[in-house]
């Protein structure tokens, strides 16, 4: 996370319950303008290389990973 090009949020933890709740994640906020501009320079080449995808794409997708991503919708609830 980059907030104002001033202070970085760096961890394990991700916006669920699991991680909230069951797991024990950290994560060190960091209030240094040099290591947010390192981390802003880490997003940009991971944005430089992902790849958008189109949702019409995904109505494409083999019939096995369609029922694989059905699936694992049921068990959101209990990741």
């Amino acid at each position: 996370m980059l907030i104002d090009d001033a202070i970085s949020g760096v961890g394990t933890a991700n916006f669920d319950n699991r991680s909230f709740r069951l797991n024990f994640e950290v994560t060190a906020l960091v209030a240094d303008e040099e290591f947010a501009a390192e981390m802003e320079a880490m997003f940009e080449s991971d944005f430089a290389h992902s790849v958008v995808i189109d949702p019409a794409s995904i109505d494409g997708a083999p019939l096995w990973w369609r029922l694989g991503v059905s699936l694992s919708r049921l068990a959101s609830p209990v990741l």
